[in-house]
């Protein structure tokens, strides 16, 4: 038997034992190129090349005990910390909104509760988030850009017909945290393309982000997404995805942001109408003195009842005030006020550890992809949870989110269950997944024999 004959066979028996697909071809490439360096220490070492095979293939050991070994490996995973977490803030969410049906101090609260249509929505989420678990997040590297067109056409097709509140789709605020995981597929198609994928990249979010501006009426979506873009532009840079200079890249990424900011103050664009200045220094007034303004009630509500909570229990003088949309808007703020502080710091604690799990999953993945579809994945979470804690806690800079997982809702649970079940994906993945190795486009040359 020859040498190839000899290597095919043990590579064939390795595989068989491996149970994932998918992970079939990734280990016997990497159990190949093992085997050839061994053989070719052998043959450097003065064996011919079909002796050095056999002693080779030899120390690798029994093909059918290295793949039963390779296959507890390489095979798909599921992130068990993390679903933990995310069943525990969906238990707290319930709990807290069964609590609202009840009356606060014999006064029943003016909001419409239904408590069973959140739990359906709830396991309604679940399902979404166990199929796009199955489905290979890959496909976002594949068709990012069509998939990008896709989100665009969706807010664009919905526009006509959606439920409007003050002239704005309020549904879209969830359905545009979709564009930030796509985004990492974006940056994963454009690589190795210079300045110019840079620019292409930063056109990309930008045109996201203004359709957004045009119909949804939370500033933390279009924000959210144009930062969390440029977060994630920045970091590829950072990893030399695009082969250009760094400094001239961020200067790039980062530089056309004042630049935006005047263009937008000297159109005279609604949101900066009013003298900049004066606009800003309200903002500041009313969050440091909310009570004094009729647009700091919300503020003022939610920092009187944090000021009445004790650390333990509810407190005894414990009144809500009227907070639009408790069950969702504020309900971290209720849990402090009837729970106590404590419990109010472990929903936090609590999704601060979400958070910090998905970063790590998303840093340690091998694969370019799976890195920044995490990371995506990260930032939804991270610019959702960070809007809503600051403004439970009385502090309002930009537009009002849902908790996920814990604030009643419909499109926003269902989206954050699909953005959770990529992570999911990505983790899967981990290490069954392969990035494709780049090809360079090459020209050739004819020229006109004289």
């Amino acid at each position: 038997m020859g040498q190839f004959d000899q290597k095919e066979d043990y590579l064939e028996l390795m595989k068989g034992q491996i149970r994932c697909k998918k992970a079939k071809n990734l280990v016997a490439e990497e159990i190949d190129h093992h085997i050839e360096d061994q053989k070719a220490s052998y043959m450097g070492e003065g064996d011919d090349e079909n002796l050095a095979m056999g002693k080779a293939l030899e120390q690798m050991g029994d093909p059918i005990e290295v793949g039963k070994r390779l296959d507890k490996i390489h095979k798909p995973r599921i992130e068990w910390h993390i679903l933990l977490v995310v069943l525990v803030l969906c238990c707290f969410g319930v709990l807290a909104q069964f609590s609202m049906e009840k009356s606060i101090d014999g006064v029943k609260l003016p909001y419409n509760m239904n408590v069973g249509k959140h739990i359906i929505f709830i396991a309604v989420g679940f399902l979404l988030m166990v199929t796009v678990y199955f489905l290979d997040y890959a496909i976002l590297g594949k068709y990012p850009k069509a998939i990008w067109v896709l989100l665009l056409a969706g807010i664009i097709l919905y526009a006509p017909f959606g439920a409007r509140i003050n002239g704005h789709l309020p549904y879209l605020y969830a359905y545009g945290m979709l564009f930030i995981p796509v985004y990492g597929g974006i940056l994963y198609a454009y690589r190795r393309k210079g300045y110019i994928g840079i620019i292409k990249c930063l056109l990309f979010s930008v045109v996201a982000s203004m359709i957004e501006l045009q119909f949804a009426v939370q500033s933390s979506v279009y924000l959210g997404l144009i930062f969390s873009s440029l977060i994630m532009l920045s970091a590829a840079v950072l990893k030399d995805w695009f082969g250009t200079s760094k400094r001239k890249a961020m200067a790039i990424i980062w530089g056309w942001t004042p630049i935006a900011l005047f263009t937008l103050i000297l159109l005279d664009i609604s949101i900066f109408s009013q003298n900049l200045i004066n606009r800003f220094q309200s903002l500041i007034e009313t969050i440091l003195h909310p009570e004094l303004f009729e647009k700091g009630y919300q503020m003022n509500a939610a920092r009187q009842v944090i000021s009445h909570a004790q650390l333990f229990g509810g407190s005894n003088d414990f009144t809500i005030g009227y907070l639009p949309g408790l069950n969702n808007d504020y309900i971290l703020t209720y849990v402090m006020g009837k729970w106590g502080i404590v419990a109010g710091i472990l929903i936090i604690c609590l999704f601060i550890t979400f958070i910090g799990r998905m970063i790590y999953i998303a840093s340690k993945q091998k694969n370019p992809l799976g890195n920044f579809v995490g990371l995506g994945c990260s930032l939804v979470f991270a610019v959702q949870g960070s809007v809503y804690i600051l403004s439970n806690l009385g502090i309002q800079f930009i537009g009002q989110v849902n908790l996920p997982f814990v604030s009643n809702g419909g499109v926003s649970l269902f989206t954050n269950f699909i953005v959770l079940g990529i992570m999911l994906s990505v983790f899967r993945n981990t290490n069954i997944a392969k990035e494709v190795p780049y090809k360079k486009k090459f020209l050739i040359n004819i020229e006109r024999v004289k």
